[in-house]
């Protein structure tokens, strides 16, 4: 036990305090640099799961159109072709969703520098 009176703790809280504030800051900054940003994985990921759910369903109501109406197999190949076509349309979507978003990074105003 330290013999720290009244002014050597609130020394302590001051230096906790300052510690924390800049703990915070450092989140907060490194919040700020990763906002918006997302791996390249991420968006291949993003995009085989729309392509291949897209036509994953289609194919899926497509067989089962087939299996009730008894039109083997075209139920399955037309509404294939329309889970190929939703899952064209998702990807164009999503790649023009990231274009604006990287138009948008790179044309935010600038802080002006050192004022002069």
């Amino acid at each position: 036990m330290s013999s720290d009176g009244p002014d050597g703790l609130g020394d302590e809280i001051a230096r906790a305090r300052a510690a924390r504030a800049e703990r915070e800051a450092v989140k907060q900054r490194a919040t700020k640099a990763d906002d918006g940003s997302i791996s390249a994985g991420a968006y291949a990921l993003r995009y085989g799961a729309e392509f291949g759910t897209s036509v994953f369903v289609g194919g899926f109501i497509g067989y089962w159109i087939d299996v009730f109406a008894g039109t083997k197999p075209w139920g399955l190949l037309i509404m294939g072709a329309f889970g190929f076509a939703a899952g064209t349309r998702a990807i164009i979507r999503a790649y023009n969703e990231l274009n604006a978003r990287a138009l948008k990074q790179t044309q935010e105003p600038q802080a002006p520098e050192d004022g002069n």
